[in-house]
């Protein structure tokens, strides 16, 4: 194909490229999985790319790039010196070994779920393995992401129990069917998408109901009450919680409800049933094992239960409980890692800004939101934005006259207006 007139470095490498710009898209997203990157390009962000118009390219974006075409990121959007020779736009050995790899792996899967003669026991191995992976895989990818994967897992999943399976099998599918339904409810209520979360979480509830599962019961009802939650209905939030919670001996489902309905609670300005619950949430707390956990997203971090007991300090009010959700949302940081969620990281800080605006520090308010902005477009989901809606509302009813009063409001806006739903949306 006639290189001429490409406008840059890019564009004249896919244009003497035997593949299309959507198998570029697919090229480069496999890349992105085998790196371990939260990054994605459609086909209208490359055309962007090819053009040279990258304001918003994320670093990771950038990274996948320079793997898959060989150049530094600044050099692939670049206009191109006709003079110079372009690399071969030809992924390496060990590119293409990664990616055989894995769709290889992918495909045994798929055989393996099939099946010879119904599910049988290797089936199942093969199934929980697949949740296993999503739910660890949530903890690092962005729910934008993992949507196409778990839509396809339940799909499979359901056309093995609309085929006749011997009994003794179907409570471990309906698990397994439960559990993808329930994921994908939590990806959905990520992105803002109420409707779509409490239908995924009714049917996860109905088939926890056929698996007689209380983890999966509390993990749903979880879903459910964090859906009510930030679609402000802090009432039906407060009975999935305490739904969830009846009977229920188990520690590490205890901290997670627990921890949700004090929240709620607060939010419903019930100071004596959240400070009940941060107490039984709190007792839980020291009583959790790791040996009691379950996979990726499904267990509920002790870093997330601190910062959930911020948040209930924070709805409740006052200096005593601005100081108590500032210590904390202190702990919530000291108990993550390098290796936590972003997410978490981010909402831990967002708590600890509210509280020093509680405290009357604006400046280090300013400094902690701060650091949130900087968080990548995908991974700003409803949760993290509401809450950094809520710090700005703070900061604005406190005061105007500082820095970072007179600073954060524009690139909140800019934060706020790019957004995981409003990608998902593109």
């Amino acid at each position: 194909m006639d290189n001429t007139g490409a406008r840059t470095v890019l564009e004249s490498l896919i244009r003497k490229a035997d593949r299309s710009i959507p198998e570029w898209c697919v090229y480069f997203n496999d890349a992105a999985r085998q790196l371990g990157e939260s990054a994605t390009l459609s086909e209208r962000q490359l055309r962007r790319w090819m053009a040279g118009d990258v304001p918003d390219a994320r670093p990771s974006a950038r990274r996948v790039a320079q793997r898959v075409w060989k150049l530094a990121f600044e050099d692939l959007v670049s206009p191109p010196n006709m003079s110079d020779g372009l690399p071969d736009a030809v992924p390496s050995a060990l590119d293409e070994l990664n990616q055989e790899i894995a769709m290889s792996t992918e495909d045994s899967a798929r055989w393996v779920k099939r099946g010879a003669g119904g599910v049988d026991e290797n089936v199942l191995d093969q199934l929980h393995a697949d949740v296993r992976h999503f739910a660890a895989d949530y903890l690092t990818m962005a729910p934008l992401e993992l949507i196409p994967g778990l839509t396809g897992m339940r799909r499979e999943v359901f056309d093995l129990l609309d085929t006749r399976q011997r009994p003794r099998f179907l409570p471990d599918l309906y698990l397994v069917a439960g559990q993808i339904c329930a994921l994908l409810a939590h990806a959905c209520a990520d992105l803002g998408r109420t409707y779509d979360a409490d239908t995924h979480a009714r049917t996860a509830w109905f088939a926890a109901d056929y698996a007689e599962d209380q983890h999966l019961r509390a993990y749903v009802r979880w879903v459910q009450a964090n859906v009510a939650y930030w679609a402000g209905d802090y009432r039906r939030a407060a009975q999935y919680a305490e739904s969830g919670l009846a009977d229920m001996t188990d520690p590490s489902i205890k901290l997670r409800l627990a921890s949700q309905l004090a929240r709620a609670q607060a939010a419903r300005s019930d100071e004596r049933a959240a400070l009940g619950a941060l107490d039984i949430a709190m007792d839980a707390l020291t009583r959790v094992q790791p040996a009691d956990a379950q996979p990726g997203v499904m267990w509920f971090d002790p870093g997330k239960a601190r910062y959930y007991a911020a948040e209930a300090h924070l709805a409740l009010g006052g200096r005593q409980h601005s100081q108590h959700a500032l210590e904390q949302a202190e702990v919530a940081l000291e108990v993550f890692t390098d290796m936590s969620p972003p997410e978490f990281i981010a909402a831990a800080e967002l708590d600890a800004a509210r509280a020093h605006l509680g405290l009357g520090d604006l400046e280090a308010a300013g400094a902690r939101i701060t650091r949130v902005l900087e968080l990548p477009v995908e991974l700003r989901t409803t949760p993290i934005v509401e809450r950094v809606l809520k710090a700005a509302d703070q900061m604005s009813a406190i005061s105007t006259s500082t820095r970072a009063a007179r600073e954060l409001p524009d690139r909140i806006t800019l934060f706020t207006a790019y957004t995981a739903q409003a990608s998902n949306k593109e």
